[in-house]
């Protein structure tokens, strides 16, 4: 069964993640992303036509605008973990972690991407498959990560481009930032993703003092849970089981703090940082550290000296990109969120295969 992909935001930008697949009859919708820019918005006239949205993880650039949606009155096909994120209302219609369902006579298969908690990669039985990653990690300590099936297609997450520095060194390059500052050290992070990764990282190091607030220690809970099994690995369980009494109330004081969002311009990260910026502590004895992908906000706190950056691995590398690409057997390989795709056009093997247009048939 052949189909038309239509990519409506995501390539050759750091923009919402947005996707269209025709075929037949049919219109789906692949992730409603909002951000994470400011200006980064949904065009609701994206939702002419769709029958259904499928969705990867509940981050804001994948779920952001899922409201549109809803109003829409559409299916919302997603894992039930990634459910609690939809404003009421939602008529949810449950992926599995790992596995398939059939929707509309398409085999919609799905597996765990190493990104976030309840995130899952989407694989299509059209034009010889079509596989959608969303975000995907290989290296995380903490989440479970499936290699797809073989796909014609593959619309890769390629945020880091030809970024080639393994995860060991970036989490290095963390400890000894955090040994190297004076005073309290803010983390802004998301919390069903770097949260509870970057407490591991902590205690496996011996570092004692820091705290998440509740919305993260929330996401430690579900992962503790039953239905934590299917997203965290057996390792990882054990020591979030040791750290899980320690983290369960947020203590403002603690020298370092792991609080949502990754932003930094709301939640309790916002308000801290607000708070540390009026009594002058901000830059001294006060310090954020962003470590995902940086909006306006950050990059000018980063500017300003305010603020530092660290990268942490949540996305994959060239190597990894190539990798999955490979193992696929893709005939088209799409490089999706970049702001440079065409740099793809170097990298060994991609020769012929790479697609930057943004609308081709399978």
């Amino acid at each position: 069964m052949s189909a038309g992909i239509r990519i409506l935001s995501g390539l050759g930008e750091k923009g919402p993640a947005c996707l269209r697949l025709d075929f037949f009859n049919r219109r789906w919708l692949l992730d409603c992303g909002e951000g994470p820019e400011d200006d980064a918005i949904f065009d609701p006239a994206w939702l002419t036509k769709v029958n259904a949205v499928f969705i990867t993880h509940d981050h804001v650039d994948h779920i952001g605008a899922a409201h549109h949606a809803i109003a829409a009155g559409l299916p919302i096909y997603c894992t039930a973990a990634t459910a609690r994120a939809l404003p009421p209302g939602a008529d949810v219609n449950v992926l599995p972690p790992s596995g398939e369902i059939q929707v509309d006579g398409v085999t919609v298969t799905t597996g765990r991407t190493g990104h976030s908690y309840g995130g899952v990669w989407l694989h299509f039985s059209l034009g010889g498959g079509v596989f959608y990653s969303g975000d995907f990690c290989t290296e995380s300590d903490c989440f479970l990560f499936e290699t797809p099936p073989d796909a014609a297609t593959v619309l890769l997450d390629a945020s880091y481009g030809l970024e080639r520095t393994r995860q060991q060194v970036r989490m290095d390059a963390v400890i000894d930032t955090v040994a190297r500052l004076d005073g309290q050290i803010l983390f802004p992070v998301p919390p069903s993703g770097r949260a509870s990764e970057m407490a591991l990282l902590f205690e496996q190091n011996g570092i004692a003092d820091w705290s998440m607030d509740a919305r993260c220690y929330g996401w430690v809970r579900r992962m503790l849970s039953e239905e934590g099994r299917d997203y965290i690995k057996p390792d990882a369980i054990n020591i979030l089981r040791d750290v899980s009494d320690k983290a369960r109330d947020f203590n403002p004081d603690a020298r370092i703090l792991l609080c949502h969002a990754p932003c930094g311009t709301r939640g309790m990260a916002g308000d801290l940082i607000a708070r540390w910026e009026n009594d002058g502590r901000l830059g001294r004895d006060a310090h954020v550290i962003f470590t995902g992908y940086m909006a306006a906000p950050a990059r000018a706190m980063v500017a300003d000296g305010k603020a530092h950056f660290r990268r942490w691995n949540v996305h994959p590398l060239l190597d990894d990109v190539v990798s999955v690409a490979n193992s696929c057997h893709a005939m088209q390989i799409v490089p999706l969120f970049y702001n440079r795709p065409e740099d793809f056009g170097l990298v060994d093997g991609f020769e012929g295969r790479l697609q930057l247009a943004d609308r081709f048939y399978v």
